[in-house]
């Protein structure tokens, strides 16, 4: 019996080497996997943030598409947000300078994915993340 039970145990030692073999690439992949997908929703959560606050600060009376766009770099570099600083923010619609009561004005937000993200594989490689809000101009600028 003895001599059984030291047989079974060698040949368990092995196939718990192959099941390791197997099984440790997998979970090592699937935990850089969820790693890169946390840090690209917490990239555009960022972008959706920075817009709404752009576009906050464009729409009230007086605001201007230049005090939108100052707002958005300046929480993009409060959170070390790389960027491209000519094709970072976007207004779509009128402008906020142009903009009559209630008409809306869409702030869009782009990013690249290289250098924001913590792992650099290759799903988020060359790609640009972009995050938009719309409000509404809430009163027309006036030339007073």
């Amino acid at each position: 019996m003895p001599c059984h039970r030291r047989r079974n145990q060698h040949h368990r030692r092995g196939v718990a080497t192959a099941e390791l073999a197997i099984c440790l690439p997998i979970v090592i992949a699937i935990c850089v996997a969820t790693i890169d997908i946390c840090s690209a929703m917490f990239l555009r959560e960022s972008l959706t943030i920075a817009a709404y606050e752009g576009a906050r600060v464009g729409a009230p009376k007086g605001g201007t598409n230049e005090l939108a766009r100052v707002r958005v770099l300046q929480l993009l570099d409060e959170r070390n947000i790389n960027y491209d600083p000519d094709e970072v923010v976007t207004i779509s619609g009128d402008s906020f300078e142009n903009a009559d009561t209630m008409e809306h004005v869409t702030v869009t937000v782009r990013a690249p994915a290289a250098g924001n993200l913590i792992s650099a594989t290759q799903f988020f490689n060359n790609k640009t993340i972009e995050a938009q809000v719309t409000l509404r101009k809430e009163y027309a600028n006036t030339n007073d």
